[in-house]
């Protein structure tokens, strides 16, 4: 960690690290820290690093196991690569939505990462919320009443998936993992802190409420959690590589730049075995 310079980006997540290149060797002791800097902050941003899928991989398969979508899984897919997000006109994006990724999969994924390989001449931003902020800032009556809740959460319409994947494996992924049941104010297992569990792309409904009832509370939440004040925006730059913690964020990805080609290096991974 030595030489490291660690600057803070907003007022309640993400830290900027400088003076690191990712293609390592990277000690022990530095994906400690690493890791920890990520607990503290949640969004970690690398700028304009020349690293490659290899590198990407050997960083995050130190924080957990390497993650293949229940999409992938289905079509029999048993190694977990480095996957591309392309978005230009003949595909167009579609992750400008609020979520936290894969809620709807038991195993989901703990930790997440982006590289930017092409980046278009302007727009194409992300923005991450943080999910801690929003349940601190949860009257305190209402964090009472929310504890003890769960939520349903699983794949929604899938237009998304459908559009990439094709409805006939979507269908049968939709079959073998159906959904699961989360609770809406979930605690960190690193940290023991208390974090708003919901997202409006894949949580369906509140267990035990009527539709309607279930819909008031959690507009309200998606509207709380995702304000301007728990939020960064980050401007891409090619190379940057940005890692975050699946499990207390949220994020959107700005589809401004819509119809010029954007290409992005994703990988996640789930907890470890």
């Amino acid at each position: 960690m030595a030489g490291w310079t660690v600057e803070p980006i907003g007022g309640t997540l993400g830290a900027r690290v400088g003076d690191i290149d990712l293609r390592g060797p990277l000690s022990d002791e530095d994906r400690d820290a690493l890791y920890g800097l990520l607990l503290e902050h949640l969004v970690l941003v690398f700028p304009e690093q020349a690293i490659h899928d290899d590198h990407q991989m050997d960083l995050l398969s130190s924080w957990g196991r390497p993650y293949i979508h229940p999409i992938g899984r289905t079509a029999g897919m048993v190694e977990a690569k480095v996957e591309r997000i392309v978005d230009d006109g003949e595909r167009p994006p579609y992750q400008d939505k609020w979520h936290t990724d894969v809620t709807w999969d038991p195993d989901a994924p703990i930790v997440g990462s982006l590289r930017a390989v092409e980046m278009p001449a302007r727009g194409g931003d992300t923005i991450f919320a943080s999910m801690y902020a929003a349940h601190d800032g949860l009257s305190e009556t209402l964090r009472e009443r929310l504890e003890g809740l769960t939520a349903w959460h699983d794949m929604g319409p899938g237009q998304a998936f459908i559009s990439k994947a094709g409805g006939e494996l979507v269908e049968r992924t939709r079959e073998q993992f159906p959904g699961t049941e989360r609770p809406v104010i979930a605690v960190h297992p690193d940290t023991g802190r208390r974090h708003l569990n919901v997202n409006k792309n894949f949580t369906s409904h509140l267990v035990g409420f009527d539709r309607a009832e279930s819909d008031a509370v959690l507009n309200l939440l998606y509207e709380h959690a995702t304000q301007p004040n728990y939020t960064i925006r980050h401007e891409w730059t090619e190379g940057d590589v940005i890692v975050w913690d699946e499990r207390c964020t949220q994020h959107f990805a700005v589809a401004d730049h819509f119809p010029q080609r954007r290409e992005m290096a994703r990988l996640t991974v789930a907890a470890p075995a």
